[in-house]
Parts: structure tokens; sequence; C-alpha cells
């Protein structure tokens, strides 16, 4: 099991907890009550999302930094390793898109999704909500694929 599944199991015992709350309020008529644990679930997403989203970013710089490393270490020909060891002395100020294009193709699937999910998170870091509908569960399996596709 990794990280994202043990964290996937946790949100599914809180976010089923609210539901089966915001269910019962609702039939209740405590709409009060109903709102505060819809809105609850939200915060709830919008924690696992950030957390979650933060492993692949995690994942991402380092496998970019290994990557700059390794053609520094390896790349004889000075043409071809002048831009390596350019960004190897400025690998802290590298923007986490341009290190997601330095491990998958520009305007391809795996990057697109990255792209949607990274503003999503940007939005949610910096105070707002989601803009785009996410699913929690969709965004586990999705974090799930790209944190071991992301290895190749």
């Amino acid at each position: 099991m990794n990280i994202f599944d043990n964290l996937g199991e946790i949100y599914n015992e809180i976010d089923s907890t609210y539901e089966s709350i915001v269910v019962q309020t609702h039939s209740r008529r405590h709409h009060r009550k109903e709102a505060e644990y819809y809105s609850k679930r939200q915060f709830n997403d919008q924690a696992y999302f950030l957390f979650m989203f933060t492993r692949l970013e995690d994942r991402v710089r380092n496998l970019s930094d290994q990557l700059i490393d390794d053609k520094v270490a390896n790349l004889t020909d000075w043409k071809a390793k002048r831009t390596w060891d350019i960004l190897s002395k400025r690998k802290d100020r590298i923007a986490f898109m341009d290190r997601v294009a330095l491990l998958t193709e520009i305007n391809q699937p795996d990057y697109n999704l990255i792209d949607r999910y990274y503003k999503q998170r940007n939005n949610i870091g910096h105070g707002g909500t989601f803009t785009i509908a996410i699913y929690i569960p969709t965004f586990i399996v999705d974090m799930n694929r790209l944190y071991r596709d992301l290895n190749r």
C-alpha cells in the first residue's frame, strides 16, 4: 500500500461519515446542520487534495533533480551538457510546471492533467476553492498512476 492508498482510505472514512450526516440532517430538515457538514466535506476534499498533490510535487522535484544531476554527470559533449549545467546551478528556481516538462511531454495527457490539478492546487493554496469539479476518488487514482509513471 502507498501513501495515496492510505490517504484514500482515511479520506473515504471521513467523507462517508460526513455524507451520512448530510443525508440524515437533510431528511430531518435540519438545514443549518446540513450546510455545516456539507461545508466540512468541501474543506475535507480540499485538504486531502492539497496534501496528496504535495506528494506528487515532491516526486516531480526529486525526479527532475535526479535527471539534471544525471545529465551533468554523464554528458561529455560540452554543447549538450551546458544547458543541464546551467539548470543544475538554478535547481531551486525551476518552476514546477517546467520540472514537469522535463519528465513528461508538453501538451500531452499527463502534462495537461498535472497542469489542471496544479492550477487547482494554487487556487486552494491561496485561499480559494475548486474552480472545476474534482472527484477525490478519481484524483487518488490519477495521483497513484502519475506517481508511478513519472518514475519511467
